[in-house]
């Protein structure tokens, strides 16, 4: 099975929400803990500025040695202040002054009496136990009164506490601490979605754009500008490198179509005759493999003309090379004017030429054409003194002819049977048209 792949966008949303979440519970276990020793300090110092307290006021009934008035003080302070849970008064020999508690099961034993007496009894009465375990606060006092009697009279206030308000006070201070992290993490999780979105859209971008390129070839596509510095180098570095690739396509668009051009000319020249511009021996050759094959599929016949001027080695070692050029270039002109548009005009090679018949349908069509081409060729080409000379010569011609699949099963046969009817004309007198005869033109060929 394949396994998926992490994305982008996936990876920075986690690694944003995990960052900040981390932060924030790092922070906030730092902030509880700091909080946490704050309170407990405030705590102590708060028990005994009431111990403090507590020494003053009952200072009169401690001189006067009333312990039923240092009593009722007490209580009244035990009551206001919500986490005493009892005040004892000792005298310095350490027997018991007075104290203030309340006793199990009376009626007027408060909700903060009966915590002080069970505090497992709730969830505060028990955190409250567990941090303020030494919740205890023991100052030695003594009256104000100058006198040595005065100083001997030392006294000691002891005060246990619950410390049930300020672990309330804790609570409250640690839901609100929650709430601000759930706050946080929210926003943390809105924060990296929108970064998310924020990415995917110029990444998106980037993405389509090189899509299309590796698909379409399209490089006429171009990048806006982004908001992100990075995103936006890059998306200029890519319209910069499209540029180019698309100038650099244009090129070679062009230069295709220039090596297109030459091919086909160089293919056209490969095919033709440089002189005449007919078609030469490899394209004759070609086109007529492939007349054959449709003759041979449609049953139909085909011909061909071999022709052989009759003075072209006396007028080229008389007038020069320039009039043997132009009795060939003439020649060829005639040949084209005299056979149809599907027929084929080529120079073989020297003074050698043929012509390919599609579809003949006996050998009177190839007759036919034979009489228009000596027809044309009964008129003399006029020499220019620019071509050797200022005269009138004869295009005395001779023409063999053959036709498939009468007189040859295949284009050599074919080619040469034409030939040898070609050399029978001219032992015949020239200036005539011969159709192969294989009783005669094996004797000949054989002599």
């Amino acid at each position: 099975m394949r396994a998926t792949r992490k994305t982008l966008f996936g990876v920075l949303h986690r690694l944003i929400f995990w960052s900040v979440a981390l932060t924030l519970l790092v922070s906030g276990s730092l902030f509880t803990m700091v909080f946490f020793h704050s309170l407990r300090a405030q705590h102590e110092s708060n028990m005994t500025l009431i111990a403090r307290a507590t020494a003053y006021t009952v200072e009169a009934a401690v001189m006067f040695n009333d312990p039923l008035a240092a009593k009722e003080i007490l209580d009244n302070i035990r009551n206001r202040e919500k986490n005493l849970c009892e005040i004892t008064i000792y005298t310095a020999d350490g027997n018991t002054f007075t104290q203030s508690n309340s006793e199990s099961g009376s009626e007027s034993e408060s909700e903060n009496e009966r915590q002080c007496r069970n505090p497992d009894d709730n969830i505060v009465g028990t955190l409250a136990a567990r941090i303020f375990s030494a919740d205890t606060v023991r100052i030695d006092a003594h009256p104000d009164n100058e006198g040595e009697a005065s100083k001997n009279r030392v006294y000691v206030i002891e005060l246990k506490g619950d410390g049930s308000v300020f672990v309330s006070f804790l609570y409250k201070g640690l839901g609100v601490l929650i709430f601000c992290l759930l706050l946080a993490v929210v926003a943390a999780s809105v924060l990296a979605y929108w970064m998310k979105q924020r990415f995917a859209a110029e990444l998106g971008a980037l993405s389509g754009m090189a899509h299309a390129a590796r698909l379409q070839g399209d490089f006429t596509r171009r990048l806006p500008t982004f908001e992100i510095a990075e995103f936006n180098g890059l998306g200029q570095d890519f319209n910069a490198l499209f540029g180019e690739l698309q100038a650099r396509n244009a090129e070679l668009k062009l230069k295709q179509s220039q090596l297109e051009i030459v091919n086909h000319t160089l293919e056209r020249m490969a095919m033709r005759d440089s002189l005449t511009g007919l078609a030469n021996r490899a394209c004759f050759s070609e086109q007529l493999n492939q007349a054959l094959e449709k003759a041979r599929a449609s049953e139909t016949c085909i011909g061909v003309l071999y022709i052989d001027n009759d003075h072209f080695k006396d007028i080229n070692d008389s007038y020069g090379h320039a009039a043997g050029d132009a009795l060939l270039v003439n020649i060829g002109r005639r040949l084209s004017g005299a056979v149809r548009e599907s027929d084929l005009v080529a120079r073989l090679g020297g003074d050698e030429f043929a012509i390919l018949l599609t579809p003949v349908g006996n050998e009177g069509d190839l007759l036919h054409v034979a009489n228009k081409v000596l027809a044309a060729m009964a008129r003399k080409l006029r020499l220019s003194e620019r071509e050797g000379a200022d005269v009138d010569i004869e295009l005395g011609v001779s023409i063999g002819m053959a036709i498939f699949p009468n007189q040859a099963s295949d284009a050599d046969a074919l080619l040469r049977a034409a030939d040898h009817a070609m050399y029978r004309a001219k032992r015949l007198g020239r200036g005539r048209a011969c159709m192969y005869d294989p009783a005669i033109d094996a004797t000949l060929e054989d002599a």
